[in-house]
Protein backbone atom coordinates (compact mmCIF):
# COMPACT_ATOMS: atom_id res chain seq x y z
CA UNK A 1 0.00 0.00 0.00
CA UNK A 2 1.17 3.45 -0.79
CA UNK A 3 1.28 6.36 0.99
CA UNK A 4 1.44 9.89 -0.80
CA UNK A 5 2.78 12.65 0.89
CA UNK A 6 1.93 15.90 -0.83
CA UNK A 7 4.59 19.39 -0.11
CA UNK A 8 3.19 23.18 -0.43
CA UNK A 9 6.42 24.39 -1.96
CA UNK A 10 6.62 28.44 -1.00
CA UNK A 11 7.15 28.78 3.15
CA UNK A 12 7.21 25.13 3.49
CA UNK A 13 10.03 23.24 1.23
CA UNK A 14 11.43 26.98 0.92
CA UNK A 15 12.10 29.67 3.15
CA UNK A 16 10.58 32.23 1.56
CA UNK A 17 7.08 32.91 -0.93
CA UNK A 18 8.62 32.49 -4.14
CA UNK A 19 6.82 34.70 -6.61
CA UNK A 20 7.19 37.66 -3.56
CA UNK A 21 11.08 37.06 -3.73
CA UNK A 22 10.90 37.23 -7.16
CA UNK A 23 9.16 40.47 -7.05
CA UNK A 24 10.58 42.23 -3.94
CA UNK A 25 13.91 43.45 -5.38
CA UNK A 26 12.16 45.64 -8.20
CA UNK A 27 9.57 47.32 -5.69
CA UNK A 28 10.11 50.34 -3.28
CA UNK A 29 9.50 49.71 0.15
CA UNK A 30 5.56 50.61 0.02
CA UNK A 31 5.45 48.38 -2.95
CA UNK A 32 7.09 45.85 -0.67
CA UNK A 33 4.89 46.15 2.21
CA UNK A 34 1.69 45.93 -0.41
CA UNK A 35 2.92 42.84 -1.57
CA UNK A 36 3.72 41.20 1.73
CA UNK A 37 0.00 42.05 2.70
CA UNK A 38 -1.59 40.54 -0.55
CA UNK A 39 0.46 37.29 0.05
CA UNK A 40 -0.65 37.21 3.51
CA UNK A 41 -4.25 38.00 2.37
CA UNK A 42 -4.12 35.27 -0.18
CA UNK A 43 -2.40 32.56 2.59
CA UNK A 44 -4.16 33.89 5.89
CA UNK A 45 -7.53 33.01 3.69
CA UNK A 46 -9.22 36.65 3.49
CA UNK A 47 -8.54 37.21 -0.27
CA UNK A 48 -9.24 34.75 -2.92
CA UNK A 49 -5.64 33.28 -3.96
CA UNK A 50 -6.46 33.99 -7.63
CA UNK A 51 -7.28 37.63 -6.76
CA UNK A 52 -3.95 37.26 -4.78
CA UNK A 53 -1.69 36.07 -7.43
CA UNK A 54 -2.79 38.78 -10.31
CA UNK A 55 -2.71 41.25 -7.60
CA UNK A 56 0.97 40.03 -7.16
CA UNK A 57 1.93 40.21 -11.17
CA UNK A 58 0.44 43.31 -11.75
CA UNK A 59 3.23 44.65 -9.18
CA UNK A 60 6.14 44.21 -11.06
CA UNK A 61 6.58 42.83 -14.89
CA UNK A 62 9.19 39.98 -14.87
CA UNK A 63 11.31 39.29 -17.81
CA UNK A 64 12.50 36.09 -18.78
CA UNK A 65 15.95 36.65 -17.87
CA UNK A 66 14.20 37.99 -14.54
CA UNK A 67 12.62 34.47 -13.95
CA UNK A 68 15.80 32.60 -14.77
CA UNK A 69 17.97 34.55 -12.02
CA UNK A 70 15.21 34.41 -10.02
CA UNK A 71 14.83 30.43 -10.18
CA UNK A 72 18.77 30.01 -9.95
CA UNK A 73 18.75 32.12 -6.65
CA UNK A 74 15.96 30.22 -5.24
CA UNK A 75 18.48 27.43 -5.07
CA UNK A 76 19.94 29.07 -1.87
CA UNK A 77 16.40 29.31 -0.11
CA UNK A 78 15.58 25.45 1.05
CA UNK A 79 14.31 24.86 4.37
CA UNK A 80 16.77 23.15 5.87
CA UNK A 81 16.27 19.62 6.67
CA UNK A 82 13.75 19.19 4.18
CA UNK A 83 15.65 17.28 1.35
CA UNK A 84 16.81 15.10 4.12
CA UNK A 85 13.13 14.02 4.63
CA UNK A 86 12.08 13.91 1.42
CA UNK A 87 14.85 11.27 0.94
CA UNK A 88 13.58 9.50 3.95
CA UNK A 89 10.14 9.60 2.48
CA UNK A 90 11.14 8.05 -0.79
CA UNK A 91 13.51 5.78 1.11
CA UNK A 92 10.58 4.35 3.08
CA UNK A 93 8.33 3.47 -0.23
CA UNK A 94 6.46 6.71 0.27
CA UNK A 95 4.87 8.60 -3.20
CA UNK A 96 6.26 12.33 -2.67
CA UNK A 97 4.71 15.13 -4.74
CA UNK A 98 5.38 18.78 -4.41
CA UNK A 99 2.22 20.86 -5.16
CA UNK A 100 1.99 24.36 -5.55
CA UNK A 101 0.45 27.92 -6.12
CA UNK A 102 3.49 29.16 -7.51
CA UNK A 103 5.75 28.91 -10.99
CA UNK A 104 7.40 26.66 -12.71
CA UNK A 105 10.03 28.58 -14.35
CA UNK A 106 10.66 29.71 -10.98
CA UNK A 107 10.73 26.73 -8.80
CA UNK A 108 11.61 24.08 -10.97
CA UNK A 109 15.36 24.31 -10.07
CA UNK A 110 14.87 24.41 -6.25
CA UNK A 111 12.23 21.58 -6.27
CA UNK A 112 14.84 19.36 -8.21
CA UNK A 113 17.62 20.16 -5.94
CA UNK A 114 15.14 19.14 -3.29
CA UNK A 115 14.44 15.46 -4.53
CA UNK A 116 11.49 15.74 -6.71
CA UNK A 117 10.86 14.11 -9.81
CA UNK A 118 9.50 16.85 -12.10
CA UNK A 119 6.63 13.97 -12.67
CA UNK A 120 5.64 14.64 -8.83
CA UNK A 121 5.65 18.43 -9.30
CA UNK A 122 2.60 20.52 -9.81
CA UNK A 123 2.55 24.32 -9.89
CA UNK A 124 0.77 27.39 -11.67
CA UNK A 125 2.68 28.32 -14.98
CA UNK A 126 3.24 31.81 -16.69
CA UNK A 127 1.76 33.61 -19.47
CA UNK A 128 3.91 35.37 -22.06
CA UNK A 129 4.20 39.13 -24.04
CA UNK A 130 7.33 38.15 -25.81
CA UNK A 131 9.54 38.38 -23.14
CA UNK A 132 7.49 39.49 -20.50
CA UNK A 133 5.17 37.81 -17.73
CA UNK A 134 2.35 39.10 -18.95
CA UNK A 135 -0.34 36.82 -16.21
CA UNK A 136 -1.17 33.10 -15.36
CA UNK A 137 -3.07 30.44 -16.51
CA UNK A 138 -5.80 30.36 -15.25
CA UNK A 139 -6.90 27.00 -16.77
CA UNK A 140 -4.42 25.27 -14.51
CA UNK A 141 -6.49 24.29 -11.10
CA UNK A 142 -4.02 25.74 -8.50
CA UNK A 143 -4.89 29.09 -9.61
CA UNK A 144 -7.44 29.41 -7.23
CA UNK A 145 -9.14 28.65 -4.03
CA UNK A 146 -9.93 24.41 -4.37
CA UNK A 147 -7.08 23.50 -6.81
CA UNK A 148 -5.05 21.73 -4.55
CA UNK A 149 -8.01 19.38 -4.20
CA UNK A 150 -8.06 18.63 -7.35
CA UNK A 151 -4.66 17.74 -7.68
CA UNK A 152 -4.19 15.49 -4.64
CA UNK A 153 -6.80 13.45 -6.12
CA UNK A 154 -4.76 13.45 -10.06
CA UNK A 155 -1.52 12.22 -7.54
CA UNK A 156 -3.28 9.76 -5.77
CA UNK A 157 -5.22 7.95 -8.42
CA UNK A 158 -1.92 8.07 -10.77
CA UNK A 159 0.40 6.79 -7.74
CA UNK A 160 -2.03 4.04 -6.58
CA UNK A 161 -2.08 5.97 -2.76
CA UNK A 162 -3.95 4.65 -0.27
CA UNK A 163 -3.65 7.44 2.01
CA UNK A 164 -2.51 11.38 1.11
CA UNK A 165 -1.18 13.64 3.66
CA UNK A 166 -0.24 17.36 2.80
CA UNK A 167 1.73 19.57 4.58
CA UNK A 168 1.93 22.90 4.32
CA UNK A 169 1.73 26.36 5.69
CA UNK A 170 -1.29 28.27 3.90
CA UNK A 171 -5.07 27.79 3.90
CA UNK A 172 -5.15 26.45 0.33
CA UNK A 173 -3.00 23.57 1.86
CA UNK A 174 -5.79 22.89 4.73
CA UNK A 175 -9.32 23.42 2.42
CA UNK A 176 -7.67 20.01 0.57
CA UNK A 177 -8.19 17.94 3.78
CA UNK A 178 -11.04 19.27 4.43
CA UNK A 179 -12.43 18.64 0.97
CA UNK A 180 -11.44 15.45 1.49
CA UNK A 181 -8.88 14.78 -0.93
CA UNK A 182 -6.18 14.25 1.77
CA UNK A 183 -6.57 11.89 4.88
CA UNK A 184 -4.24 13.98 6.60
CA UNK A 185 -2.89 17.58 6.80
CA UNK A 186 -0.02 18.53 8.91
CA UNK A 187 0.22 22.47 9.09
CA UNK A 188 3.74 24.11 9.40
CA UNK A 189 4.76 26.71 10.83
CA UNK A 190 8.56 26.36 10.52
CA UNK A 191 8.55 29.55 7.90
CA UNK A 192 5.75 31.51 8.98
CA UNK A 193 2.92 30.45 11.40
CA UNK A 194 -0.42 31.31 10.05
CA UNK A 195 -2.86 31.72 12.92
CA UNK A 196 -6.10 30.74 10.82
CA UNK A 197 -4.22 27.47 9.88
CA UNK A 198 -3.01 26.75 13.61
CA UNK A 199 -6.06 26.98 14.52
CA UNK A 200 -7.88 24.50 12.40
CA UNK A 201 -5.33 21.98 11.51
CA UNK A 202 -5.91 18.64 13.33
CA UNK A 203 -1.83 18.08 13.12
CA UNK A 204 0.52 20.63 13.51
CA UNK A 205 4.23 21.10 13.71
CA UNK A 206 6.06 23.85 14.11
CA UNK A 207 9.92 23.09 12.97
CA UNK A 208 11.19 20.28 10.77
CA UNK A 209 11.80 18.42 13.30
CA UNK A 210 8.36 18.12 14.52
CA UNK A 211 7.45 17.30 10.82
CA UNK A 212 9.62 14.36 10.18
CA UNK A 213 8.79 13.04 14.01
CA UNK A 214 5.05 13.04 12.28
CA UNK A 215 5.93 11.47 8.99
CA UNK A 216 8.25 8.95 9.89
CA UNK A 217 7.43 7.61 13.89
Amino acid sequence: MTRLVCFDVDSTLLEVESLDFALAERLGPEAREKLEAITNAGMGGTMSLRTSLAARLDLARLSRLDVARIAVALQRHLTPGMADLVANLKARGDAVAAVSGGFHDLLRLALRDLGFAEAMCRTNRFTWDGEAVSGFDASIPLSDNGGKAVVLRELAAASGASETVMVGDGITDLEAHEAGAAQRFIGFGGVVRRARVAERAPEFADTVADLRAALLP
